[in-house]
Formats: C-alpha cells, sequence, structure tokens
C-alpha cells in the first residue's frame, strides 16, 4: 500500500493532475490559502505547516485517484523541501494495518489515530533524507505525511524534524474527524 501511495504521488506531482486527475494544474499562489487547491490540500494551512514545520512553503498542488486523495506543498522557488500528504479510504482494522501497512522498524507512535508509525529514511538520488508519519485514522482513513529534504540536508536535520511532523499530523488527524 505505502509503495502504490508513494508511486501515485510521484506520478501525480509529474503529470501535475488536478482533481480529477486529467489536467494540468497550476501552483496555488502565495496568496491563495493551500486548501484552494482542493483534494487533501483542504487538510492543509501554509502558516500552521510552516509554523509547526520551521520551513516555507507557498505552493501547492492536488489531485485525487479514486479512494486517494494528495496534496503536494513546496516552496515558491524550489522542489524541496516538499511535503506530501495522502489520504485514502479503508476497511482495515488497526491490527491489519500494524502488521500490512506499517513498514519494518519503524517506530510507533502514541495518540494518534487507531495506529501510527514515524521513520527517517536516507538521503535517495536527488534529495537529501525524508521523514514519515502514517496513521490509521479513526475515521477509517490511512494518512501518511511525509516531508523530502534537499540534496545535502544532514541526517541530524531530518531527526529534528521529525517530532514536529509527528505534531503536525496529530492536528491534521484532529481535522480529518
Amino acid at each position: 500500500m505505502r509503495r502504490v501511495v508513494a508511486a501515485l504521488t510521484a506520478l501525480l506531482v509529474l503529470t501535475g493532475c488536478d482533481d480529477a486527475g486529467a489536467s494540468p494544474a497550476a501552483a496555488t499562489p502565495s496568496t491563495a490559502p493551500a486548501a484552494a487547491s482542493g483534494g487533501a490540500c483542504q487538510l492543509l494551512d501554509f502558516p500552521v505547516v510552516n509554523a509547526k514545520l520551521g520551513l516555507q512553503y507557498g505552493a501547492a498542488a492536488a489531485a485525487t485517484l479514486e479512494n486517494t486523495f494528495t496534496c503536494v506543498l513546496q516552496p515558491q522557488k524550489a522542489p524541496l523541501p516538499d511535503l506530501i500528504l495522502s489520504v485514502s479510504a479503508t476497511t482495515i482494522g488497526p491490527d491489519i494495518y500494524a502488521t500490512a501497512v506499517q513498514p519494518k522498524g519503524a517506530a510507533p507512535v502514541q495518540g494518534l489515530g487507531a495506529a501510527a508509525y514515524q521513520r527517517q529514511s536516507p538521503a535517495a538520488e536527488g534529495t537529501g533524507p525524508a521523514v514519515e508519519v502514517g496513521w490509521l485514522a479513526g475515521n477509517k482513513r490511512i494518512i501518511q505525511l511525509t516531508v523530502h529534504l534537499p540534496a545535502g540536508t544532514g541526517d541530524d536535520k531530518a531527526t529534528e524534524l521529525l517530532p514536529k511532523l509527528v505534531d503536525l499530523a496529530k492536528l491534521i488527524d484532529l481535522s480529518s474527524l
């Protein structure tokens, strides 16, 4: 499931699809709220995200494919750091989530949804390290929040960002009820 969401998100980012998934979408200008992009962006607010994470997002794009809604936030003039939010409807419970969706080796997160995890990933080609928080929301949604940092960013910066991302996830979880 995680690979499907990641592949879908990458495809949507590369194709620049709008909510219908069929036509190019322009990034939301910095004067418009992230929610104006629709989709999962309706759960995000630039000032709140920027304050929580200490980053400067100003562009948003959303897409929908079947039962998955995504949102990508980026700085106005750079591709990274990006923030990707995906939300998918599900019928699974916490036990299946923990065994089938949660990545092996991820650390549990208390106080977030019915089941939740956090993890840090090393730098990949073209990016720096990434941090991720995923959870099964009480309203039967699988939600994943990921930040990819720019190439050359040290692992220590990702380690500092992870608890901030967990705090943002807890705010998103409350807004998705």
